[in-house]
């Protein structure tokens, strides 16, 4: 049978070198952050009230204990990655790397938490060089688009569901530039994800989404591009970002100072006030502030029991004066509400898990082939 490599020989008039295929994640686990932005809190205001300090919320977590609840979505998205081959062009070496990506959405329904939409993509990542002719991102496709239906059609043994290109203008690591190719990919599929929730009217005033990690995605410069932000940012108007890891010497004070400290003593069932950010860097505005969850005590810092919540800032009002405070109070107390159960001796970062989040989570890694058979399928 032909394989994935030998097709591409024939296909691109390559050589194709052998290599010692393994997954990547591990080797370069830090490689991708989105939450690499400086913050300033108390200077640039992100809620209608200003607070000087941190705010207890128990109180509204309380009173919203015995109504429906209103974080009814729960996503996340995630990547694997491998290097199966070299190849060459001209005289340089470039790798080939493959990746798995999966988007999953769970929901709650009469207390049960049950799996609602699944994505997932096996997609292959090369240098920009292969497509020489390419002048423009629509050749690119075509391109990409040609070379995997040519795949596809001549062997069976996995279906090529993208074709990546990634950048070699600069003297980087191209195994590093494959693998944020990929993770970009996979932000495009969760953009693509929280569309077709909003399509099917899941998301809604009564149904919000909690999509784990950073809602800072970077800036895109095609405005006619399907997800630049002013297309899709009513999207997430019931949508929030709760990250469980976070730098907290990046959450700056006024006059340059750290915020760490401020955040390392949160009080449970407190939260920092909600500052206004905005970076060049990144589409769109948001308020941005922490929570504490729980008590850090037991687990590996001051920091355990804090997560890190983002809410798009979707209307004009909004970006200029920020969320209604009462809004970042119910979010607040909302999340305080799905820290229990917890998943301890499940998963190291436990005491920043929301539940629901980590049983989204497992759903879409128990769908992903194993490393051993996905690497040996091409």
């Amino acid at each position: 049978m032909t394989t994935v490599i030998a097709l591409l020989e024939k296909e691109t008039k390559k050589k194709f070198f052998e290599t010692y295929r393994r997954a990547l994640d591990q080797e370069r686990a830090s490689l991708v952050e989105y939450d690499d932005f400086d913050r300033m809190f108390t200077s640039t205001q992100g809620e209608s009230n200003r607070y000087k300090g941190a705010r207890n919320v128990s109180k509204i977590a309380g009173e919203w204990q015995g109504r429906e609840a209103a974080l009814r979505l729960f996503m996340d998205g995630s990547r694997r990655t491998y290097k199966i081959a070299d190849f060459l062009i001209g005289t340089q070496v470039f790798p080939v790397i493959a990746g798995q990506v999966g988007v999953g959405v769970c929901q709650r329904e009469f207390r049960r938490i049950a799996p609602c939409s699944l994505m997932l993509r096996t997609v292959l990542a090369f240098p920009d060089k292969l497509d020489a002719d390419g002048k423009a991102d629509k050749h690119h496709r075509s391109f990409c688009q040609g070379l995997a239906d040519k795949l596809n059609g001549g062997q069976e043994r996995v279906n090529i569901d993208d074709i990546l290109l990634y950048p070699t203008e600069a003297n980087e690591n191209f195994e590093d530039k494959g693998i944020a190719r990929i993770h970009s990919y996979m932000i495009e599929q969760e953009k693509a994800m929280v569309e077709s929730l909003v399509k099917r009217h899941l998301i809604n005033d009564r149904s919000w989404l909690i999509k784990d990690g950073s809602l800072e995605y970077s800036r895109i410069s095609d405005k006619d591009d399907r997800f630049a932000f002013s297309r899709i940012r009513s999207n997430y108007k019931r949508v929030v970002g709760v990250s469980k890891s976070f730098n907290p010497e990046l959450a700056k004070l006024k006059g340059g100072r750290s915020a760490a400290g401020m955040i390392a003593s949160l009080k449970p069932f407190e939260r920092t006030p909600a500052s206004l950010y905005s970076t060049e860097r990144v589409e769109g505005k948001f308020s941005v502030w922490y929570v504490r969850l729980r008590e850090a005590r037991r687990s590996r810092g001051p920091f355990d029991g804090v997560v890190k919540v983002e809410k798009v800032l979707v209307t004009d009002h909004e970006a200029e004066y920020g969320l209604e405070s009462s809004e970042v109070d119910n979010i607040s107390a909302w999340l305080i509400n799905e820290r229990n159960p917890v998943c301890y001796g499940k998963d190291d970062r436990w005491a920043n898990h929301l539940y629901p989040v980590y049983l989204t989570e497992t759903y879409i890694k128990s769908k992903y082939r194993s490393t051993t058979h996905f690497i040996n399928l091409f």
